[in-house]
């Protein structure tokens, strides 16, 4: 595994600013596991995405990141385009969840896949839910639902009483005409399908959802994962205008939340950030960790909002229990 860097100034920062808000339960609603052993045809080498992580390495990860909070996890595939042994890594993530009941993972599925293929090893493996990916559409930056999603998946989905964790493509996100035309058909024609809208509903920017959150809100069985948002007013919105019971905690662990700074906003736009020691010198210029600068950004809406202590706890761990049980229980294998 890789070592993880965690510094005297993170625990600076969870010391005086998040120990007082994060309960002593977690359930984390979008993380990542990675194995180079199924790294098949791939003919890069091993960077980005592909940093090495197992079930265990969460745990210990945690003890540093959340000291004397008790972890439970959903996992979802790792995506990488190429020629990744994904029937494989999709067995090595079910086998290493098993050692917590409370646990759950999502099938790592891509468009080439056959609809009996899918619900075969959801049934074999005990998958609670699909992890479908941009990137294995055509177009990964304007393609529609159904191009990385094929609609034969959702009606699995419907049959079995799956979820359906997924970061959606387009510029604006959710508040794109067609993303919002395909949530609104899908919702409505596959009622026992559950949609987890990943990062906020991927609205990193805050126009997204100003402009998508009146909509989001009025649909059927969605809920939301925060990972890796460092917007306030977009955590804002969607506590102050969704219910709040569909809002689960996230963290993108390890390779996007446990990255050193932040994801910043501009115009229209998001982006990642590194931080510099470059023309600060009125301030200390070290950064910290993306997940603490999103759970920053967390707590200051639970104060603006005067979130309550059960809301808190709920956020955090309640809801994704509350969740997980209500798709087990419709699970049809």
């Amino acid at each position: 595994m890789h070592t993880m860097d965690y510094q005297a100034f993170d625990r600076e920062i969870w010391d005086a600013e998040l120990s007082d808000f994060v309960p002593g339960v977690i359930y984390d609603m979008h993380t990542h596991m990675w194995s180079e052993q199924h790294k098949g045809g791939l003919k890069t080498p091993p960077g980005g995405l592909r940093l090495e992580i197992d079930y265990q390495d969460h745990l210990d990860w945690a003890k540093k990141l959340y000291p004397e909070r008790k972890m439970h996890y959903l996992v979802l595939g790792t995506p990488i385009a190429g020629g990744m042994d994904i029937e494989q890594h999709n067995i090595w993530m079910a086998e290493e969840i098993k050692t917590d009941p409370e646990s759950a993972v999502h099938m790592l599925v891509t468009p080439d896949m056959t609809p009996d293929y899918v619900a075969e090893q959801v049934k074999q493996h005990h998958f609670i839910g699909l992890k479908p990916y941009r990137i294995f559409a055509a177009n990964m930056t304007y393609c529609r639902i159904h191009e990385f999603l094929p609609e034969s998946f959702i009606e699995v989905a419907d049959d079995l009483g799956l979820a359906i964790t997924m970061h959606l493509s387009k510029p604006n996100g959710p508040a794109d005409p067609d993303n919002q035309k395909d949530l609104a058909y899908f919702t409505k024609q596959y009622p026992r399908a559950q949609w987890i809208l990943a990062h906020c509903a991927r609205a990193f920017n805050a126009f997204m959802m100003e402009e998508a959150i009146h909509f989001l809100k009025d649909l059927p069985n969605i809920w939301y994962d925060t990972s890796a948002v460092n917007d306030l007013y977009s955590h804002y919105l969607l506590m102050k205008f969704e219910d709040r019971a569909r809002v689960m905690f996230g963290s993108d662990n390890i390779v996007a939340g446990c990255a050193r700074g932040k994801y910043i906003t501009y115009g229209r736009a998001w982006t990642y950030y590194r931080g510099t020691k470059e023309n600060t010198p009125h301030c200390d210029p070290r950064a910290t960790l993306v997940i603490y600068e999103q759970l920053r950004q967390e707590k200051q809406v639970a104060t603006m909002l005067e979130l309550t202590t059960q809301e808190i706890e709920d956020h955090f761990s309640g809801n994704a229990r509350r969740f997980l049980s209500q798709v087990r229980a419709g699970r049809k294998d």
